[in-house]
């Protein structure tokens, strides 16, 4: 692995890792910050920065190779080669790390009552006959019930996510939404998604391509 990938590697992971350890915005005095997404944007960030490269020529060739613009559905396609290339090697790895995030496998019961949107009642762009939200409750009901998820699921998971952080980027949600219970119960679940997704890929950069990855004082120096 040549040093531009390691030092885009590293760069991003800062982002996932200084996530994965914020306390999802819980303030002294259990107190709440008024931006309650800290945590959901950070993980996205980094989730971001994953996709935007196709890792499996740039592993081949040993150079960053950025996905081809210009496309229908470019998001998608995205993050579809990005799922891809984590299963291809570990088919597992996501769901592994989601247990970690959610032992207890709580998501269904916490997302089972939110209530959908424009956005979240569009179409799934796998054109499955359900709503991103159907396939999203499907997914986590899955999850819940201790039923192994496959590739699809974890697009579907992906898909509802991504469609909450256009909510928070463009104005769709309030900041008094943010400070329900409800939703900050959601929004973990949502990080969650983020969070166990980018953990999976680290995971095989380790474990396949020798990538040694950051020390917490690494977060630390640089958020």
């Amino acid at each position: 692995m040549n040093n531009r990938i390691t030092e885009y590697l590293k760069s991003v992971e800062i982002s996932h890792s200084f996530a994965k350890n914020y306390n999802h915005g819980v303030q002294s005095h259990g107190k709440w910050d008024l931006f309650e997404p800290t945590r959901f944007v950070y993980a996205f960030f980094a989730f971001n920065m994953i996709y935007a490269i196709d890792w499996e020529p740039t592993m081949q060739k040993n150079r960053l190779k950025y996905q081809s613009r210009g496309k229908d559905n470019f998001a998608k396609l995205q993050i579809e080669s990005l799922i891809n290339f984590v299963y291809d090697i570990e088919n597992d790895a996501f769901e592994i790390a989601l247990i970690k995030l959610d032992k207890n496998r709580e998501m269904y019961n916490s997302v089972s009552k939110m209530d959908t949107d424009y956005n979240s009642n569009q179409a799934n762009s796998r054109i499955t006959g359900n709503t991103i939200a159907k396939d999203f409750l499907l997914a986590a009901e899955k999850f819940s019930k201790q039923i192994t998820l496959d590739l699809n699921d974890q697009f579907d998971l992906l898909q509802m996510s991504y469609t909450v952080r256009n909510n928070l980027f463009h104005g769709e949600k309030k900041a008094h939404e943010m400070r329900e219970k409800g939703h900050r119960n959601r929004l973990l679940h949502y990080g969650n998604i983020i969070l166990a997704t980018n953990e999976s890929f680290f995971e095989i950069m380790k474990n396949q391509f020798r990538y040694g990855r950051i020390e917490d004082w690494e977060v630390e120096n640089n958020v």
